[in-house]
Parts: structure tokens; sequence; C-alpha cells
């Protein structure tokens, strides 16, 4: 079995607003950033988690027990 991704905290905290839905500007507004970082951190934790959509990266993000 191999262990879950290791996400930086604030891929976390950029996954758990994707989760509802938020856009990349929305999240951005939430966390205080801009969304092109919102962006930055979605794609690293896209690529450490093997996903391709931002639905897949949830889902995997759940799968690892990172989100609720």
């Amino acid at each position: 079995r191999e262990r879950p991704a290791a996400l930086a905290p604030r891929e976390v905290d950029v996954l758990a607003w994707v989760a509802t839905g938020a856009t990349n500007a929305a999240t951005g507004a939430r966390l205080g950033l801009k969304p092109e970082t919102v962006k930055g951190y979605l794609r690293s934790a896209m690529r450490k988690l093997g996903a391709h959509t931002r639905l897949e990266a949830v889902v995997a993000a759940r799968r690892a027990g990172l989100l609720p």
C-alpha cells in the first residue's frame, strides 16, 4: 500500500475550497492569494496526487484522508 501524497498545508487549503466548487478567483479571495498563486498550488497538488482534473484532485485528497 502506497503512502498518501504529502501535500503542503496551503495545497490542502486550496483543495478544500476547490472541493466546495469555488473558482480559483474565489479561492484566492478567501485565502488572500492571487488566482495565479491558487492555480500554482492546485497544479502542484494535482501533480502530487496524480490527478488530471480539479475533481480528480479532490477525490484523491479525500481518499488519502486529506479532506473530509
